[in-house]
């Protein structure tokens, strides 16, 4: 059955980031899909203004603090 596994390609080797249940010299098939990293912060910015997710944020209700509430920063 085909499984997909994240792994870690060192010095020629590929070596799997968890436990794969095959046999000792079974041949297989591998295709190489490198994984993105994480996200930048430029990008979780622009995602967090163009989408709909933070709406919310922007009712009235939800703006439970006062200026005077805690400190300047």
């Amino acid at each position: 059955m085909p499984q997909a596994i994240i792994a870690t390609y060192e010095k020629g080797v590929f070596k799997p980031s968890q436990r794969v249940d095959l046999k000792e010299y079974q041949k297989v098939k591998i295709t190489i899909s490198p994984l993105e990293e994480d996200l930048s912060a430029d990008l979780l910015v622009r995602v967090a203004e163009q989408g709909k997710s933070f709406d919310f944020l922007k009712d009235q209700r939800e703006d439970i603090y006062s200026l005077s509430d805690g400190e300047e920063v």
